[in-house]
């Protein structure tokens, strides 16, 4: 029942959208994945393993389509399939084979984890199922609704995938000898999950363990009255416990409950206070801020601020832009003059918005690079073909595909709202970052100062990472307050209730073919993908500080700018005294840096190459399949005249 509960569950095609862009409850793009794949015949043969009528023949194609096409954007997917139908050919060696490489490209796939995990358990492979069952929970605690299921399915599903994964879990406590811990998470499986008949066997078994033999014969009750496979077992065994007419078993609901990360109620009620209430007691941490690129991402025009050289003229095919000074800078296209009323950004980009008589704020159709000191089409080089929005003659047109309030004010401004429930007329309390889109509503705190808000140092690290993933996690998916509230909350907690969109929703753009993501938008999708996130507690507040006051020189606020080893060394500190044997490269150079190697420069940010937050050991048998240029390898970024062969013997030798 639980295997064909997850086999059903694949979830292959679903639809596209833009990057840079927020993603909205319910609303998805009108493409899917298969748009993107430029060889027809690999679309084909994909299409025809969805098809396939039967395990065998699915089979069949999926393995026909890997030895075709070993380098095609759809392994992920392929691999997932041919893992499913492995095992309903009893072929467990190949179906963990096929699933493990699968998650290895694409990890955020609960179903799959589930899968794994139970076979795990099942073949005494504990450590591994356990983390794929944590995995999974944790996923499904935030993953928004496939783009090919409707709302009502997915809340059908997600219940039944929590409830299996709890089941794994159990699993691995109970053949670890802690019956306790495995009574927990079936009981949770059960408030999940309280007709799957496998939870409540399990559930008697360790019972019994723990001599709660009423609460035994309860569960064996329940499952002797179905149909499913283990009926006789449980009759068999209630015979035995004695208890002839035990009453129906006990299901806690309330174990259902979500982790939410609360706010206090007061302060809630007591609202926004703005940054300057915080400038009186914390001077030096105001001074900071005010400095940084989150405190300046929106700025109404003053011409110191302007960063772009507004002489002379920008072309496309489609059109072209004079630009110009009159009073202020301006942009023409097409004879029609749109002044600056706004600056976006002030670091190595910055971009413009022109106010329109109904509030509107449209984002003029190029941005001006400071590091190459130039004017590009940045919609053009992070969209998908055909987005309108990239093609600049679409300006006059003025859509809601350049509004500002609705494409960029949710990460540009504090406490945005869409006032008459119009997003494009949406207004924001304050322009840019402020203190408390981080520490939550002040004004309670500003009269009683004793009633702290939010301070990192007292949270989670997925608590503190939650507060960052707010502007700085792209797959986000978003919801709209009763009262029109788009990046606050006035219910239970600051932070809105949020969820991730699953990642093939969005361009193939965004990632390279061995799964790690290329544009730094998804730079906390590539964070929490690390075990320093995921198995230990650093957080984005563990390297980073927007109060540290060096900004102009310091523009990534590093903690650590005079000494980055300092970042991992404060959890890895057993590397400290031996950072030359560990990085195989003379100490105090660059590539005996920790984040030379396992954070490398890969993630295309504004015309230049961010470090990947994917913390991870590097590996070169993808680059070995996808090349260098869809796997980036950091040992060929040096030794470019090495190949990836090379790479992987040199890192094979160093592990052992």
């Amino acid at each position: 029942m639980r295997m064909a509960l997850l086999l059903a569950s694949l979830s292959l095609l679903l639809r596209g959208q833009d990057a840079d862009t927020i993603v909205l409850k319910n609303d998805h793009q009108k493409y899917t994945i298969l748009s993107q794949i430029a060889d027809p015949a690999e679309a084909a043969a994909f299409l025809a393993v969805l098809r396939a009528g039967n395990a065998a023949e699915r089979n069949r194609m999926a393995s026909d389509f890997v030895k075709t096409y070993p380098r095609s954007w759809l392994l992920p997917q392929a691999y997932d399939a041919l893992a499913r139908t492995e095992i309903d050919l009893d072929k467990y060696d190949d179906a963990l084979r096929d699933g493990r490489f699968s998650l290895r490209l694409a990890q955020e796939n609960p179903s799959l984890l589930i899968l794994m995990a139970n076979i795990e358990a099942q073949r005494n492979d504990l450590d591994q199922s356990a983390e794929h069952a944590a995995l999974a929970l944790e996923y499904l605690d935030e993953i928004e609704r496939p783009g090919n299921m409707s709302q009502a399915e997915w809340d059908s599903l997600r219940p039944e995938l929590k409830s299996s994964a709890y089941f794994a879990r159990a699993r691995v406590a109970t053949a670890r000898g802690m019956p306790q811990n495995a009574l927990n998470d079936l009981n949770r499986a059960a408030a999940w999950n309280p007709n799957d008949a496998e939870v409540f066997y399990l559930r008697a078994i360790v019972e019994v363990r723990l001599n709660e033999k009423d609460a035994a014969a309860s569960d064996l009750a329940f499952v002797s009255k179905g149909t499913s496979a283990l009926k006789d077992k449980a009759k068999s065994i209630l015979l035995m416990l004695g208890k002839p007419d035990p009453p129906a078993p006990s299901i806690d609901m309330s174990l259902r409950q979500e982790n939410v990360f609360q706010t206090d109620s007061q302060a809630l009620a007591g609202g926004y206070a703005g940054p300057e209430a915080c400038k009186n007691c914390h001077e030096k941490e105001y001074a900071a801020w005010r400095k940084t690129g989150m405190a300046r991402m929106l700025q109404p025009y003053r011409r110191e601020n302007v960063i772009g050289d507004f002489s002379g003229e920008y072309s496309e095919a489609s059109a072209v832009i004079r630009l110009g000074f009159d009073r202020r800078p301006y942009f023409e296209i097409n004879s029609s003059r749109y002044y600056v009323d706004f600056t976006i950004g002030s670091k190595w980009q910055q971009a413009y918005a022109t106010k329109l008589s109904d509030g509107r704020l449209q984002v003029l159709p190029i941005e001006y690079n400071a590091l190459q000191q130039k004017w590009i089409n940045y919609w053009k080089m992070i969209d998908p073909p055909g987005s309108p929005r990239a093609d600049i003659a679409e300006f006059p047109k003025l859509t809601q595909a350049t509004n500002y309030q609705q494409n960029c004010a949710i990460c540009h401004t504090s406490q945005l709202k869409a006032d008459g429930g119009s997003m494009q007329h949406a207004s924001y309390v304050q322009p840019g970052i402020d203190c408390e889109m981080c520490h939550g509503p002040s004004a309670w705190h500003a009269k009683h100062p004793e009633q702290q808000p939010l301070n990192f140092r007292k949270i989670s690290n997925r608590e503190g990472v939650r507060v960052c993933a707010q502007c700085h996690r792209q797959s986000t998916v978003r919801e709209t307050g009763a009262g029109g509230e788009m990046n606050y909350s006035t219910k239970q907690n600051f932070v809105p209730t949020a969820w991730f969109m699953p990642y093939d929703a969005f361009s193939r753009k965004a990632f390279y073919k061995d799964g790690r993501f290329r544009e730094t938008t998804f730079i906390v999708e590539a964070f929490t993908r690390s075990a320093c996130y995921f198995k230990g507690t650093a957080q984005c507040a563990t390297c980073h500080s927007p109060h540290l006051g060096d900004f102009e020189t310091n523009q990534t606020s590093l903690k650590f700018q005079a000494a980055p080893d300092e970042m991992c060394l404060g959890c890895h500190s057993d590397f400290r005294s031996r950072i030359s044997e560990h990085a195989r490269h003379p100490a105090n150079t660059e590539a005996a840096r920790c984040v030379t190697c396992h954070m490398p420069r890969i993630m295309n940010a504004l015309l230049f190459q961010a470090r990947s937050h994917q913390i991870e050991i590097p590996t070169a048998d993808l680059t070995e399949r996808f090349g260098q240029q869809e796997s980036p390898n950091v040992c060929l970024t040096c030794h470019a005249e090495k190949d990836a062969i090379w790479a992987k013997e040199q890192l094979a030798a160093w592990a052992r």
